[in-house]
C-alpha cells in the first residue's frame, strides 16, 4: 500500500502515543534486529520505550521456541514498562495483543469472539495461533515482546494447521496499521484494573473445558481444565477427579 515504507512508520507509530502521562511514552523503529527484546536491551531502552522492526530476523518466543521471520509480512514489537508480577503483566498483554486483533478484523464492541486468548498470553483464532507474548524481567524492568501474523498466506508444513494470519481471517491491513493498532491497544490495556482485566481475558479464554497438561513445581498434571483466573490460577480436575489448583505464577502449558 502505498505510504507505508519504513520511512512512514516512525511518525505513524509515535501519533498513536497520545497521553503524556500513558505507560508508553517513545517509539524507536529499526529497519533489522535479530530480536526486538535484544535490541531493546542494547539500546538501554527504559521504562515507556516502544521498540518495533521493520525486519526481525531471529525471534523467539515462550520456553526458548523461534518466532518465524516477519520478514514483510508480520510485526515485532517490544514494550518495555516497569517490572509487574508476571501472572498480572502476562494476561493485560495478551489482552492488549487480542484488542488490537479484534479491532483490525472489525470485530471490536461486537459480540463475534473470533479472536480467544489460551492461557497465559497466546492469542488464537480458530484453534491456531495469531500473535504470541513474551515476557522477561530483570533489573527492575520487564521487556514484552509481541509477535503478530499479518499478511501470510502460506506457511511451512510444520505451521499450516497451527497458525493464522490477520488476512487469512479477512483482515485487508498493512502492517503498519497493525503495528499502530497494537501499540494502541497495549497502552489502554496496561492501565486495565484488576476487575476489568480479570473480566477481559475470561471473555476470551479458550482453554476451560479443554483437556491438558500442565507443569507446576514440578509436577506434571494431566486433566480438563475447570476453571481460569490469570492472575491467580487455574483449577483442572485430573483423571482421578481430584481438582487441583495450580498457581499462576509457577504453571505452564505442556500441551493442549
Amino acid at each position: 500500500m502505498p505510504g507505508t515504507g519504513i520511512e512512514a512508520w516512525t511518525d505513524r507509530l509515535r501519533a498513536v502515543l497520545g497521553d503524556p502521562n500513558g505507560p508508553l511514552q517513545r517509539v524507536i523503529v529499526l529497519r533489522e534486529t535479530d530480536s526486538t527484546q535484544d535490541a531493546a536491551r542494547r539500546l538501554g531502552a527504559g521504562p515507556g520505550d516502544v521498540v518495533v522492526a521493520w525486519r526481525q530476523t531471529a525471534g523467539r518466543g515462550r520456553l526458548g521456541r523461534a518466532w518465524a521471520d516477519t520478514g514483510d509480512e508480520g510485526i515485532a514489537v517490544t514494550f518495555v514498562i516497569e517490572a509487574a508480577p508476571p501472572e498480572r503483566l502476562a494476561p493485560a498483554c495478551a489482552v492488549g495483543a487480542a484488542r488490537a486483533a479484534e479491532a483490525l478484523l472489525g470485530l471490536a464492541g461486537t459480540e463475534q469472539a473470533t479472536v480467544g486468548i489460551k492461557w497465559p498470553n497466546d492469542v488464537v483464532a480458530g484453534g491456531r495461533k495469531l500473535a504470541g507474548v513474551l515476557v522477561e524481567q530483570a533489573d527492575g524492568v520487564a521487556a514484552v515482546g509481541i509477535g503478530m501474523n499479518v499478511s501470510q498466506t502460506q506457511w511451512p508444513p510444520d505451521l499450516t494447521d497451527r497458525a493464522v494470519s490477520l488476512v487469512q481471517l479477512g483482515a485487508r491491513v498493512d502492517r503498519i496499521d497493525a503495528a499502530a493498532s497494537l501499540i494502541g491497544a497495549m497502552n489502554e490495556a496496561l492501565r486495565l484494573d484488576d476487575e476489568r482485566l480479570r473480566g477481559e481475558f475470561v471473555a476470551r479464554d479458550v482453554l476451560a473445558g479443554r483437556r491438558a497438561t500442565f507443569r507446576s513445581g514440578g509436577r506434571t498434571i494431566t486433566g480438563t481444565v475447570r476453571q481460569i483466573d490469570p492472575m491467580l490460577g487455574l483449577i483442572v480436575r485430573t483423571d482421578r477427579q481430584d481438582e487441583v489448583h495450580l498457581p499462576a505464577a509457577t504453571t505452564t502449558v505442556v500441551s493442549d
